[in-house]
């Protein structure tokens, strides 16, 4: 049986991909910070689940996880097929008014962290790469590590290390092969966005961008609730990619992906410039 070790399985993208997997008869460990977390998916998938618990940003519960990782396994006569690296965090804000802690807590969870648990684990996907499958690691990035918007610097910045660091790591497995797989979502319903304060309590409102910042929290933020999809799409691609020897390196996911995605991509950067500063009221008239 193949088994499958996906991070921050409590709620949202973590959940769906698990329960995904678990209806296809996969094993899964799933990665929480509290037992309690992993409740749900354990009552409901009893045999196929196991809870392991740590925080991505502390190295030591990580490295004592790989103890249990391994027992599980051998419990189950199971092999670590498929690495899935999905925890992680959103912060925003003006970059003038943000602390640079900030953007170093965004980066201990999103890619150091993510870094430590590959690092932690790729040796077991390595000895265990022998069968007609082969192993994986799967990203979870975002179509904000492509393009850049205002007030999610740090956010942006992460996912966009991501981006090279998931290239440079496919290429240097390829020893081993190994494949490494890049998503990239857009706006999904999940509840990392429900951590983003009510915009009348933004610490930001009293500067010069609360014009802007009312804006972008009614069109950005807003748009993930009415076409934002639900996370099982990002479950169900994942399922497909677990059956294929050929995956892509990235699969983009977002609604309405010309505007998303294309667009911002294939234009000059100072027209989309001058598009973002005009909808969102940073540009001086």
């Amino acid at each position: 049986m193949r088994a499958i070790l996906v991070t921050g399985v409590s709620t949202g993208i973590g959940r769906a991909i698990a329960e995904e997997l678990l209806v296809k008869d996969f094993l899964v460990i799933g990665s929480v910070r509290k037992k309690d977390d992993a409740k749900k998916l354990k009552e409901t998938y009893e045999d196929l689940f196991y809870e392991i618990v740590f925080d991505v940003t502390n190295k030591q519960e990580i490295l004592k996880s790989k103890i249990e990782v391994e027992k599980i396994l051998k419990e189950n006569k199971s092999y670590l097929s498929c690495l899935i690296n999905n925890a992680g965090i959103a912060i925003g804000g003006p970059v003038r008014y943000l602390d640079v802690n900030h953007f170093r807590e965004q980066f201990e969870v999103n890619f150091f962290g993510l870094i430590e648990v590959t690092k932690c684990f790729l040796d077991l996907l390595i000895e265990s790469n022998k069968y007609k499958m082969k192993n994986k690691i799967i990203n979870m990035g975002s179509i904000s590590g492509k393009r850049s918007y205002p007030f999610v610097a740090p956010y942006t910045s992460s996912k966009h290390a991501l981006e090279g660091f998931s290239d440079a790591l496919r290429r240097e497995l390829l020893l081993h092969e190994i494949d490494v797989v890049l998503m990239e979502p857009g706006p999904i319903k999940t509840p990392i966005w429900d951590k983003v304060p009510n915009i009348e309590d933004n610490p930001f409102l009293n500067t010069e961008y609360e014009i802007s910042l009312r804006k972008f929290n009614k069109g950005y933020l807003k748009a993930i609730e009415t076409e934002g999809y639900r996370p099982d799409i990002i479950g169900k691609k994942v399922v497909s990619i677990m059956q294929t020897n050929t995956p892509k390196t990235r699969y983009v996911i977002t609604p309405n992906i010309l505007k998303n995605y294309l667009i911002p991509g294939f234009l000059p950067d100072r027209w989309v410039d001058k598009m973002i500063g005009k909808m969102l009221g940073l540009i001086n008239k």
